[in-house]
Order: C-alpha cells, then structure tokens, then sequence
C-alpha cells in the first residue's frame, strides 16, 4: 500500500512529458527501433540518431526549413534540412524528393524511405546542434523517465 501511494504520489508530482515539436516524419505506429547512443569519443562508436518505424513509403519534413543536402553519401541516399533555428535533421536511406536549397514546411511529403538499414522499413534520423549529434527524442515528444531501481545489490558493489 505504500509503494502504491508513492507511486501515486510521484506521478502526480512529475511534471508530464512535453509535447512535440515536430510532427512525425514516418508514417504509422510511432515507434523508436532503435534508439540514439551518444560515442563516448567524437569518432567512437555509437548510434548517433534514432531509427524510426516506418509503415509505408512516405517521409514527411518534421518541421520547416531549407534542404541543405540532398544526394547519395556511401550508396544511400540522405537528405538533410536546416531548421531557421540552425538544427540539422539528416534522414536516410531515402530516396528525395526535394532538392538543396528547396524551402520545405512542416508536415510536406520530401522523400520516400528505401530498404535496408533495419530489419523492417525504417528512416534513420539524426539532429545535429551546433555540430553535436543529440537524441530527437524531445522534439518527437517521446521522452524517457529516469527508472529509479532499488539499491538492494547494487549499492553493496
């Protein structure tokens, strides 16, 4: 009862989770694949954007900008839109439908999804601040909660 009852409480406490700031640029169930995993190094390994599900082919501008990339980077095709506010968000493997210097709004059709980087059809996304990668995830409105875990063995090492 009183695990309940702090539970109750702290969700009541607990600021809820922000809304989006963009709209979803897949189509479908709203759905992280896989999620961003910061290098710990500026050239180690890690997974610097999130792959989103994509149930069909379309790719919508998450929000407004100009196309500042459009083209093929290692045999797959990327587009990359500048925000007003300096953010890249980079998609790939995509197939364009808009091209560099293109004004595009939020929620236009810009590019179609192709095969291959997921095990299902999926679009990788990437968001670059001042040439940082950073998780979208705020942006999408998906944020995680921290899990607080009992200390239990933990705290014994």
């Amino acid at each position: 009862m009183i695990r309940e009852t702090l539970a109750l409480v702290l969700l009541l406490l607990l600021p809820p989770t922000p809304a989006a700031i963009w709209v979803w640029p897949t189509e479908g169930e709203q759905r992280i694949l896989r999620d961003f995993r910061a290098p710990s190094t500026p050239w180690g390994p890690g997974h610097r954007g999130l792959d989103l599900a994509a149930a069909g082919e379309d790719i919508i501008a998450p929000t407004g900008g100009v196309i500042s990339f459009s083209g093929d980077v290692a045999g797959r095709g990327v587009l990359t839109l500048r925000t007003p506010e300096g953010l890249l968000i980079s998609m790939e493997p995509v197939e364009a439908l808009v091209s560099a210097g293109d004004q595009v709004s939020r929620g236009e059709l810009i590019a179609t999804v192709h095969p291959g980087h997921c095990a299902q059809l999926c679009v990788h996304l990437g968001l670059r601040v001042d040439g940082e990668y950073r998780s979208a995830r705020r942006e999408l409105g998906v944020l995680q909660r921290s899990v607080l875990l009992p200390l239990g063995d933990y705290a014994r090492g």
